[in-house]
């Protein structure tokens, strides 16, 4: 087999593994898989439904002969975002093949280079959702609010903001962010507390925050069930997690069992009903600063995994196309493929989710 035909007809698997990676390893995605929120549908936007309103007015019924009004409110609205669309090249260059003795060699030196190329894609959507700082994929929207570089219709600022639902502007999905203290029917704004400091009152904030948030959860759903944060931040949580009453005093264990069937890791905290997890991209870049200019530290955003979805047009799943010979790639010959990617991140009910930062 030639090895341009390797590279087509085995290429494809080795992105299929590693896209599966990209869905168990991040937590967020694993329970979006879990709950069937990997959207794969065709389309020109990304649309969703959303119930905002109280739809008609409740008449008391204290007299025999009276009339019901028979007005309806507007009782559903549109959210649309148009796609992130994406290409990154898969590039074997001939000088590199060349250099190799075997058939052999040269495969596992396409599968390596395809898993970094993976990795690379990989990570760079997990900045990009989470922290918002690479601007190649400005098109997918992120799920931290503070950013403004979105170029993607609806996604133009992201999903959470750091400051009090009064205080957030900007639109989300095409609707502007509201806080209805009139009529409580027509919210859209995520929930936010801020704390002053992991060890001091984080938990007590984080508990504020779901228990509110649960109230907007639709019946059939958990509510907040995990919050995500820094690393550095995980750890002292570990701490709190520990000496806040109700929890356990004592450091976690683990059997010699545990350890070696691996389920010693990640290390996992639950308090209040939240499980907590950490992603190396979060702390401490994921917002320099709060809506108000005041810059904040030991951010976490709480996730009910229910209310976001991953959507993908079906055709453009990590697509791999074939590789063909290019006669000159970075002044080098080279067999090139592309991995193209059609895809959005979305967040369907602001108000059941939130998070939470330390003003300084």
């Amino acid at each position: 087999m030639a090895l341009l035909e390797y590279a087509t007809m085995t290429v494809p698997d080795v992105v299929a593994k590693s896209v599966l990676s990209f869905y168990n390893k991040d937590p967020l995605f694993k329970r979006m898989r879990d709950r069937n929120k990997i959207q794969r549908s065709g389309g020109e936007r990304v649309r969703i439904i959303r119930v905002k309103s109280g739809h008609s007015d409740v008449v008391q019924i204290d007299e025999s002969n009276m009339s019901v009004p028979l007005n309806k409110k507007e009782t559903l609205s549109q959210l649309e975002g148009d796609w992130a669309r994406y290409i990154k090249p898969l590039i074997i260059p001939h000088f590199d093949q060349n250099r190799m003795t075997s058939k052999e060699e040269k495969k596992r030196y396409i599968d390596t280079m395809v898993k970094a190329a993976m990795t690379s894609l990989k990570n760079d959507f997990q900045r990009r959702l989470y922290v918002g700082n690479i601007t190649k994929l400005r098109g997918l929207g992120t799920f931290n609010g503070n950013i403004t570089d979105g170029t993607s219709l609806g996604f133009e600022r992201g999903a959470l903001q750091f400051v009090v639902p009064g205080s957030q502007t900007t639109a989300y999905l095409g609707e502007s962010r509201n806080q209805d203290t009139t009529n409580e029917v027509d919210h859209w704004y995520n929930q936010y507390a801020e704390h002053t400091g992991i060890g001091t009152d984080f938990l007590p904030t984080a508990e504020t925050i779901k228990i509110t948030a649960d109230t907007f959860a639709e019946d059939d759903e958990e509510g907040i069930s995990m919050g995500l944060l820094g690393i550095a931040d995980h750890v002292a949580l570990s701490d709190e997690v520990r000496s806040y009453p109700g929890g356990g005093a004592s450091a976690l264990q683990y059997s010699v069992s545990d350890i070696e069937s691996g389920k010693a890791h990640p290390t996992v905290y639950i308090a209040n009903g939240v499980q907590y997890y950490s992603n190396r991209w979060i702390n401490p870049t994921v917002a320099s600063s709060n809506m108000a200019g005041v810059a904040s530290l030991e951010h976490a955003f709480f996730f009910n995994p229910n209310t976001v979805e991953w959507w993908v047009n079906a055709g453009a799943d990590f697509q791999v196309t074939p590789f063909k010979d290019h006669l000159e790639t970075s002044n080098q010959d080279a067999d090139v493929a592309y991995i193209i990617c059609e895809v959005q991140a979305a967040v369907t009910n602001l108000m059941a989710n939130g998070c939470t930062s330390n003003p300084t």
